[in-house]
């Protein structure tokens, strides 16, 4: 009886043990549409996530369960006023378009530079003054037949431009002196002047339009293309002051372009009262002398 009463008590506490095992296997069981619901849940919920971090990119916190959660109504507040960077964002888009605008502007100015040189020098020009003349981008602006180009620069690399004047065509004498200072050119000997840059970024450009002046002979032109923006005013007032040049023709639009205003155009030297003066400019025309090749390096025409 003994070993019957004790199998009993076995049995009974498999039964117990397997029914408590089938009791936690059927809370664990979830039915399929609860499943369905509760991914459905949680793809939303990720995916609104996703988007809205991604979109509005507002800072978020993290909730007492761990998930990640929108920042709270003060900060989509925030972000609809602007947030804080309401004072960063206007500035960088207008400094943006404000660069573009100044490389249009720069690109249109040298083309129309491009247009001055061509149509006002002289074709087979003796001698043309050109202040300001940077790197040498002008040079193959001018007519191939042009004598020579005196470029004055305080900044002049002398070498590099007579590399550029080689592969122009275009003979070059580089003179790395103040814009400013005497050109050393004699009177009424120079067919043409060039200047893009030296007016507007002098502070005597009354001097440069006066030497200008001494060495143009009557009746020939002096071409301008000169940003005026940021206070580099006075270039058309320092032509006109002068009593050298007739009337000077500049085109309004650009001398009133907002915020990026140049001076393009052209003054003509005034005709000579004296009948000989040009005759005896011509007559002591000596090279060396009329180039002002003192310190200064010279180029020639390739040979073909």
């Amino acid at each position: 009886m003994s070993a019957i009463a004790s199998t009993r008590v076995v049995l009974a506490a498999r039964q117990s043990t397997l029914g408590r095992g089938r009791e936690r296997r059927e809370r664990r069981r979830v039915s399929p549409v609860d499943g369905i619901a509760a991914r459905s849940r949680i793809a939303d919920t990720s995916a609104t996530l996703r988007v809205t971090t991604k979109i509005a990119g507002v800072p978020t916190r993290r909730a007492r369960d761990g998930a990640r959660c929108l920042a709270g109504p003060e900060q989509l507040f925030q972000l609809a006023d602007g947030g804080g960077l309401s004072p960063i964002v206007p500035l960088l888009s207008i400094l943006g378009g404000f660069a573009i605008a100044r490389t249009v502007v720069y690109w249109r100015v040298q083309f129309i530079t491009a247009s001055m040189i061509a149509k006002h020098v002289p074709p087979g020009a003796r001698r043309v003054l050109e202040y300001g003349v940077g790197q040498g981008r002008n040079l193959y602006y001018y007519p191939k037949n042009t004598g020579m180009v005196v470029g004055v620069d305080p900044d002049a690399k002398e070498d590099l431009l007579i590399q550029v004047s080689v592969a122009a065509g275009v003979p070059f004498v580089a003179k790395a002196q103040p814009n400013e200072a005497p050109n050393n050119q004699p009177d009424s000997s120079i067919d043409a002047v060039v200047t893009t840059g030296a007016l507007g970024g002098s502070k005597d450009a009354a001097a440069i339009v006066r030497e200008a002046g001494r060495a143009l002979r009557p009746g020939a032109p002096l071409v301008f293309c000169e940003d005026m923006s940021f206070g580099k005013g006075g270039v058309i007032d320092a032509i006109e002051a002068s009593d050298d040049f007739e009337r000077a023709q500049y085109d309004d639009g650009w001398a009133t372009l907002p915020l990026l205003p140049h001076a393009i155009g052209v003054a003509v030297k005034k005709q000579s009262s004296t009948a000989g003066s040009q005759g005896e400019a011509e007559a002591k025309d000596d090279f060396e002398s009329s180039m002002g090749l003192g310190g200064g390096k010279r180029s020639k025409k390739k040979r073909k």
